[in-house]
């Protein structure tokens, strides 16, 4: 069946993907559609020797093995990441003209499609019976005649981060993923000063200014993680990815390197509910502001509930929310109705009694902590229920008027730090305070 396509098909598939080995033969890399062509190439080259792979078993082996979308299908990711490999980007192959590296590799992929095509057009009849109408499916839309440009399209159509803008990197690989907490920035309320810090500093990187880590710590609950998700996904140049706390201590060269291959896309790498005090901080102060210096077009951000050390703040900006009280509590009640219900300018008995409602619930064992996320699902419930509305107003203009309990939330606050930080740091705290009020 040896013929000038299946000749071509077989050199441009070692030419594209094959590497010298330590032995001098040219290897492939571990990937079973492409060991599988070139065993249908080889088989189909060779004359027939009993007791040898035929080219319907290699066909018969990528059904079972390669997975189940088509075989160009499946070529064209691969040949989208080669070119990236490459240096020729999207853009390179949306020009009118090609340069020759491109118009080259461009050229061997149709030659590689030409082949495949050849193996199943001109497989003799009894050998094709020995094909599983699956595998044949598989090949079904192979074309041997496709067009450059057309070709040039449905390769740009490979490009994932063009496809969607938020991803999960596990094993090494980058997974298309929905984030359910991103909500429009103009939903958060209160926490003026860290809304802005987050805007300021996703804007800049957004335009090419900076892409200075940010290092963001809160006690649970203030919104790290769905302020970064929103805020980010707010600027459209920007893409989001969310690996495994695990990939900031190995195998951070190996997440970073195909990011920085894109300078056509900027990654916001989003590192959540890390512990710093627990962190293996060689492969993040090698590549961050160390020996090596991090792509332009790569941005960290780290979350915690601890603080950070200080050669790790020295290499980032440091964005530390203010602890939660009655009256930042307020601020968020005050804003979240004027954003809500459009009043410019909410009475402050109204706030006031809404505060004492929250807290009163909290109290209740209603909520297990006073926090803005707690706060915000309490919120929530004037949205949805109209006697609710009616009642609260109602006590607004009553003659006693109920206030936050500042206590409650001192009490909680103090609670949660000796938790999480240890009776010293509560300590350390108060020491502070007594000096500030010398």
């Amino acid at each position: 069946m040896e013929n000038a396509a299946v000749h071509n098909g077989l050199r441009a598939l070692e030419l594209l993907f094959a590497r010298p080995g330590r032995n001098g033969a040219m290897a492939l890399p571990e990937d079973p559609l492409l060991e599988r062509l070139r065993g249908a190439f080889l088989a189909a080259s060779e004359k027939p020797v009993s007791g040898r792979a035929a080219v319907a078993d290699y066909l018969n082996a990528i059904q079972r093995e390669a997975g189940d979308a088509p075989v160009d299908a499946q070529l064209a990711g691969r040949l989208f990441d080669l070119l990236i490999d490459h240096k020729v980007l999207p853009a390179d192959l949306e020009r009118e003209e090609w340069s020759e590296n491109t118009a080259f590799l461009l050229r061997l992929g149709l030659e590689l499609l030409a082949g495949i095509a050849a193996l199943t057009e001109q497989l003799p009849e009894a050998e094709r019976r020995r094909v599983f109408p699956a595998a044949l499916e598989l090949f079904r839309g192979v074309r041997s005649d496709l067009p450059e440009r057309e070709f040039a399209a449905q390769l740009l159509a490979c490009d994932r981060f063009r496809r969607c803008r938020t991803f999960r990197y596990l094993g090494g690989k980058f997974i298309q993923s929905e984030v359910t907490s991103a909500k429009p920035v103009e939903r958060f309320f209160g926490y003026l000063g860290m809304r802005t810090a987050f805007q300021d500093h996703f804007r800049k990187f957004a335009a090419g200014k900076t892409n200075l880590p940010l290092l963001v710590n809160s006690l649970p609950g203030y919104g790290k993680t769905s302020l970064t998700v929103s805020f980010a996904l707010a600027e459209p140049e920007l893409v989001l990815i969310l690996p495994d706390p695990e990939a900031l201590e190995k195998g951070w060269l190996e997440l970073v390197t195909p990011l920085a291959a894109r300078p056509d896309h900027k990654f916001v790498l989003f590192f959540d509910d890390i512990d710093p005090r627990h962190t293996d901080w060689y492969s993040f102060r090698t590549y961050v502001g160390g020996a090596f210096t991090l792509p332009p077009n790569v941005m960290p951000v780290l979350a915690a509930n601890y603080e950070f050390p200080a050669n790790i703040l020295s290499r980032g900006r440091k964005v530390t929310f203010p602890v939660f009280d009655e009256v930042r509590c307020t601020e968020m009640i005050e804003e979240f109705l004027q954003g809500t219900f459009g009043l410019k300018q909410p009475r402050a008995n109204l706030v006031s009694v809404i505060a004492a409602d929250y807290t009163e619930d909290f109290g209740q064992k209603k909520f297990t902590e006073l926090s803005p996320r707690s706060l915000i699902r309490y919120l929530s419930m004037y949205e949805q229920d109209r006697i609710k509305r009616k009642t609260i107003m109602e006590l607004s203009f009553g003659e006693l008027i109920t206030r936050p309990d500042a206590e409650l939330f001192y009490e909680f606050n103090i609670e949660l730090m000796r938790a999480l930080y240890g009776e010293e740091y509560i300590k350390r705290l108060l020491k502070e305070r007594l000096r500030a009020l010398e």
